[in-house]
């Protein structure tokens, strides 16, 4: 028994006695190595405050329409014998849609130009004789009058034979069919057989705020408005146009103006009913200041931004002007030149050293 408590009494001494030696020597350095560790900068994204031109442009949501759009609906009633296209085909203006069974409206032609032609030799007939008085002067009026009844329903005829085919009154894309060949149709139906939307050029229109309108309104006495097509989201380039229309009158509802641009539209990129993003571009600033729109930072007093100030983060409070894209145009608060940070980590303090992630990669060896 004896044996077992002697060993693990030497072991607590040899402990003791280690701990008392290492806070003496920590006692005899004055305690300067206790609890000290450098200072480690954080590593954040960083970009300098840049001069470049840059446009003066309102941002809106649009929404493109056909300038023409026409919906094709027979004038006479038959059985559609014909159809000379496939939904959604592209047509030019005067190309032959479809054809309605032409059998009646020829038999009916025929019969009056058969009347016409009988009616004009009895008036011609007539003539020489009413001067001679060999006739009355009523039987002769009454034969011309027959012969001018026998043109007009001559004329008539023509006209229900040409509704037998229908041709495009303009050019553009058609939709689906509202009827096929084989069916009956009649002017008189609800669903037309077709229509056809213009698709160049091709409208855009869209709202702005009537506090924008006289701006709008000036810059357009200088020059025309150009106007800029992209995705909803901002993205990608569908195509450029001209302020073409301004109501005259405001919504009240909203509080907005309704314009409209006109869009060339020569790949088709823009199609009816689709939303797209649009920038109203009124001039070009030849020597805007900007940054990353990342690096905008929103407090109680309004916008701000951390610039990197002797290596270390400082407040920089900015007045932002407008946003183009993914840039900020900054009207006041920052010097071509300065760096700010464009993403903010969660423990990025004023004062807190800090160094670029471009600087520390390049710097790795």
């Amino acid at each position: 028994m004896r044996q077992k408590i002697i060993p693990l009494f030497i072991v607590a001494i040899v402990v003791a006695v280690l701990v008392g030696l290492v806070e003496w020597r920590t006692a005899g350095n004055g305690g300067k190595s206790a609890g000290k560790r450098p200072d480690t900068a954080l590593t954040v994204e960083t970009a300098a405050v840049k001069v470049q031109p840059m446009p003066v442009s309102l941002q809106a949501v649009g929404q493109v329409q056909s300038e023409h759009s026409v919906q094709i609906r027979p004038q006479v009633s038959g059985m559609l014998a014909s159809v000379y296209f496939k939904e959604g085909q592209a047509v030019r203006k005067g190309q032959q849609l479809f054809r309605i069974d032409p059998a009646q409206y020829q038999t009916a032609l025929n019969a009056a130009r058969a009347q016409w032609e009988y009616a004009s030799e009895q008036a011609k007939r007539l003539a020489p004789l009413a001067g001679k008085e060999y006739v009355t002067t009523q039987e002769y009026d009454t034969a011309r009058a027959s012969a001018d009844q026998a043109q007009a329903a001559l004329k008539q005829a023509e006209i229900n034979f040409a509704y037998t085919d229908i041709r495009a009154p303009i050019s553009g894309r058609t939709g689906s069919l509202g009827a096929k060949a084989g069916n009956l149709v009649s002017p008189t139906d609800t669903t037309p057989l077709v229509v056809i939307n213009q698709m160049q050029p091709i409208l855009v229109q869209y709202s702005i705020p009537q506090q924008s309108l006289p701006e709008l309104r000036r810059y357009q006495k200088q020059r025309s408005i150009r106007i800029f097509i992209t995705n909803e989201d901002g993205s990608g380039d569908l195509g450029q146009g001209e302020l073409v229309f301004i109501d005259n009158s405001v919504n009240t509802d909203t509080g907005t103006v309704l314009l409209k641009a006109r869009v060339p539209n020569a790949h088709e990129q823009l199609w009816p009913g689709q939303y797209v993003g649009v920038r109203i571009q009124f001039a070009m600033q030849p020597d805007a200041v900007v940054v990353p729109q990342t690096a905008i930072q929103t407090g109680q007093n309004g916008n701000f931004v951390y610039v990197v100030e002797n290596g270390a983060a400082a407040i920089r409070a900015v007045r932002v002007d407008r946003q183009v894209n993914d840039l900020a145009v900054i009207s006041s608060g920052l010097k071509p030149g300065e760096v700010v940070v464009t993403r903010t980590p969660r423990n990025l303090r004023p004062g807190v050293k800090v160094v670029s992630a471009t600087d520390e990669s390049t710097s790795r060896p």
